[in-house]
Order: C-alpha cells, then sequence, then structure tokens
C-alpha cells in the first residue's frame, strides 16, 4: 500500500494536479464527463441486453459501446489523477475503496462480454442468457458506482 501510495503522490506531484485547485477542478469536470459518456453510453445497451429498448439496432448498440469505452477511458484516467492529489486520504477512505471494488466488477463484467464479442456478431450475445446477466451486473454496478463516488466526500 506504501508503494502506491507513493507512486500516486509522485504522480499527483508531477502532473501539478496536488498543487493547483484550478487543474483539480478541470480534471474533475473531464471525470464527470467521462462518466456521462461511460454510463450514458451504456445504460442504454445494458437495457438493450437484458430485453428492453428493442428497437435499438445493433448499429446503435456498437456506437454506444464505442462511446461507453470512450468514457471509460476518460474516466479512469482522470480518477487516477484526482486520487493522486490526496493518495493516502482516499486509499484509507472506505467508500472510495468501495468504489474500486465496485468500478472493478463493472469493468471486470465490460471486458468478458468485449470478449465474448469477439469474433461473433453483436447479434449473437443479444437476447441471451449471457447478454442479459451481463447487462443486469453493468446496470446494477455503474449507478452504485456513481453514488459511492459523490458518498466520498462526506465520510
Amino acid at each position: 500500500m506504501d508503494a502506491l501510495i507513493a507512486a500516486l503522490s509522485e504522480a499527483g506531484r508531477i502532473s501539478g494536479i496536488a498543487l493547483s485547485s484550478p487543474l483539480y477542478a478541470a480534471v474533475s469536470a473531464l471525470h464527470i464527463l467521462g462518466i456521462a459518456l461511460l454510463v450514458g453510453g451504456i445504460v442504454l445497451v445494458d437495457l438493450r441486453l437484458v430485453g428492453l429498448m428493442r428497437r435499438l439496432d445493433l448499429d446503435a448498440m456498437a456506437q454506444l459501446r464505442a462511446l461507453a469505452r470512450t468514457g471509460a477511458a476518460l474516466a479512469v484516467a482522470t480518477g487516477i489523477l484526482l486520487a493522486s492529489a490526496r493518495p493516502a486520504e482516499y486509499l484509507a477512505n472506505r467508500v472510495f475503496l468501495a468504489k474500486m471494488a465496485v468500478v472493478a466488477l463493472a469493468l471486470a463484467n465490460a471486458l468478458t462480454f468485449e470478449a465474448m464479442a469477439r469474433g461473433r456478431t453483436l447479434a449473437a450475445l443479444v437476447d441471451t442468457p449471457f447478454g442479459r446477466a451481463a447487462g443486469l451486473v453493468s446496470l446494477a454496478c455503474w449507478p452504485v458506482v456513481i453514488a459511492l463516488g459523490r458518498w466520498i466526500a462526506f465520510v
């Protein structure tokens, strides 16, 4: 844990985020944008996977998945920067650790779905037990991630 704190502290120092309130605020805004792109895209895909939003076609699902991947990359990158501003404080926060656990579960679910989608058409996963399960896990995880993220400031 000490090595992780030291690495994040160094990243915070190098990036300047630990010393600049305006930079921290800008990175925080980008983090929220990343979350919006991620959740905004993936919720529609998940609703289709669980059997709702049946009019959402496969091309639209592919575009929304790409949007969600972009959002996830932005949210993860900016999240690391935000944590680097006060790593010891964040890593001692139980709510932050719970958020990271749910993020890990949600990303593992997404990566499993993407791995299953490779070499297949998306149609082969829609309306299947696997697709429904992946959609349900995702729909359960991302709202919890958002709620825990908000809760961090109050603990």
